[in-house]
This record gives structure tokens, sequence and C-alpha cells, in this order.
């Protein structure tokens, strides 16, 4: 009996050792509640711009305010993310900055770019009711290509980004803000919470 045990601490060991040189496993869930604490501040924010209208095609007077704050929460955000997982890196006694970093980083950042120039193309078309749908869709693409590099449940999180982003393509578009809310802001801060208790603690 005891050496069935010594032999599965081994296989776990070895297994632990396999993932933390192949996988970047230094998220943290507390990293992803502050994201979504931060969107919904943001959202809060455009909310305020767009006075009595929920619609973003009508925001055109604010337009620029509104790129500001999108860009703040997303600059904060990721800022967010690289603290919080060097800090739990260096509590492990890891090394934060190596490859599965960089190609972690990379499959995540680079929807997001194409999603960026897309969003940008929307912009200067004047076809603002696509662009929470589209952001929200990039964004879970991003999550799901860098999900193959970092723990498994991002997939599922960038599944049920993908699934709000589809949703809200077929809403009227004051509905927009509200699912770009739950999306980016309600889904991090539930994903955090479970990923915190249920990875992270134990």
């Amino acid at each position: 009996m005891e050496n069935n045990n010594e032999a599965l601490k081994t296989v776990r060991d070895i297994k632990s050792m396999m993932e933390k040189s192949s996988r970047f496993t230094s998220f943290s869930g507390t990293s992803a509640i502050l994201i979504g604490t931060i969107a919904l501040a943001g959202a809060a924010m455009v909310r305020s711009m767009l006075h009595d209208t929920l619609d973003l095609s009508m925001a055109t007077s604010s337009l620029s305010k509104l790129i500001a704050v999108g860009i703040a929460v997303f600059v904060l955000s990721l800022i967010i993310v690289l603290f919080f997982s060097a800090q739990k890196a260096r509590k492990a006694g890891q090394q934060f900055v190596n490859k599965q970093m960089w190609r972690t980083l990379f499959n995540f950042l680079l929807p997001l770019f194409v999603g960026g120039l897309f969003c940008a193309s929307l912009i200067a078309g004047g076809e603002y009711r696509l662009l929470s749908p589209a952001m929200l869709l990039f964004y879970g693409l991003a999550l799901v290509n860098a999900s193959k590099y970092t723990y498994g449940s991002i997939f599922w999180l960038g599944c049920t980004e993908l699934l709000t982003g589809i949703f809200s393509l077929f809403v009227p578009s004051d509905y927009a803000l509200l699912c770009w809310s739950i999306g980016f802001g309600w889904v991090h801060i539930v994903y955090g919470i479970y990923f915190y208790f249920a990875v992270e603690r134990r």
C-alpha cells in the first residue's frame, strides 16, 4: 500500500512538472475578478456619457470619449493580469517571463489585434451597432486560442464570451452595452471566483 501511494505521488509530481514546463500556470483568479470590476466601472462611465439613450449608434458626439474608456479598460486589465501573474509566479518560486508566458500572450493578443483593426473599420464606417458583438467575439476567440497553452477552464470562459457576443448580434442595439457589461464584467467576476476556489486554492 505504501509503495502504491509513493508511486501515485511520483506520477502526480511528474504530471505537475510537465504542466509547468509546457503551460502558463501563473494566472490568478483575483485578476479576473478585478478585470470584471473595472469593466463594470467602464460600462457605468459609458452609460453616463450616453445620457438618455443606451444605443451606441446615437453616441457619435461622445465617440472619442467612449473609445478612450475602452482603451483604458483594456490597458488596465492587461496590467492587472501581468501584475498578479508575476506575483503568483514569484510566490511559487517560478520564473514569470519565460517561453510559456510569451507563447500564451502571443496567442491571446493576435486575435485581439485583428479584432481591434476590425472594430476600427466599424468605427470608420459608422457601424457602431456591431462594436459590442465584435469585441466580445474576438475576445472570446483570443481566450479560446490562448487556452491551449494555459488552464483548460479558460477555454470555457472564451466559449461563454463567444455565446454572449453571438447573442448580442441578435438583440436590439439598446442592449449592446448590457451585453458588453455581462461579457466583460459579470462573466469575469463569476469565473474569477470559480477559479480562485476550485483551482487556485486547491
